[in-house]
């Protein structure tokens, strides 16, 4: 497994868009028809390639399946640090650094019927990097609220609390605002519950 995917970065650093478009054709074909009732002949037709070159890249469905994470989670890192560069207060800064993750998850589900079908895919395949994925993310919010506490934006968590648990806090109000009724794959009223979450947690650790 470790080797296919040493394989595919280099692919992927030597240039080569086969690959990249393989992992996009796959993206939007799981989406629309789901895992089940895809094949490397579908993503290979969509992708615009011999069925056989998806086999020189990627050992099996499986392999395109966890590509495509690896894709996503790219785009999550790029989100983000566009956010933690952008300008505006902290509360714009910190709105924008969760949408990046969880405004990504709302994206795929409301483009998708078969959600449960992939998340049930996701969880056979790729718990563990999903986890990894999660905890990184949450260390990037960890990290930029001591970024802002070092420039007097500011102060510390209230008293009893440390900055992870702010984060898992907020982790766990954001996750439960893609399920709000309100929301129902509204993407603009996902970014105003978000942006509530990051008022309170700005509040809470004023000087």
């Amino acid at each position: 497994m470790k080797k296919v995917w040493k394989k595919n970065a280099g692919a992927r650093q030597s240039g080569s868009a086969k690959p990249h478009a393989i992992v996009l054709a796959g993206l939007q074909l799981f989406t629309q028809y789901g895992y089940r009732k895809t094949s490397i002949e579908d993503i290979a037709r969509a992708a615009q390639v011999a069925k056989r070159t998806v086999y020189l890249h990627f050992e099996n469905k499986a392999e395109v399946f966890l590509a495509i994470l690896a894709y996503l989670g790219d785009q999550v890192r790029q989100r983000c640090a566009v956010a933690e560069r952008a300008t505006g207060t902290a509360v714009d800064r910190l709105t924008g650094l969760l949408d990046a993750y969880f405004g990504m998850g709302l994206e795929l589900s409301s483009k998708s019927e078969h959600m449960p079908e992939l998340e049930e895919t996701f969880s056979k395949l790729a718990r563990s990097r999903i986890g990894d994925l999660n905890t990184e993310y949450q260390v990037r919010l960890a990290r930029f609220f001591r970024s802002l506490r070092k420039t007097g934006a500011i102060g510390g968590p209230p008293q009893g609390l440390t900055v992870e648990q702010i984060v898992e806090i907020l982790m766990r109000g954001a996750q439960g605002a893609k399920h709000d009724a309100k929301v129902q794959g509204d993407r603009q009223a996902l970014q105003q519950h978000l942006r509530k979450l990051a008022t309170l947690a700005i509040a809470a650790m004023k000087k």
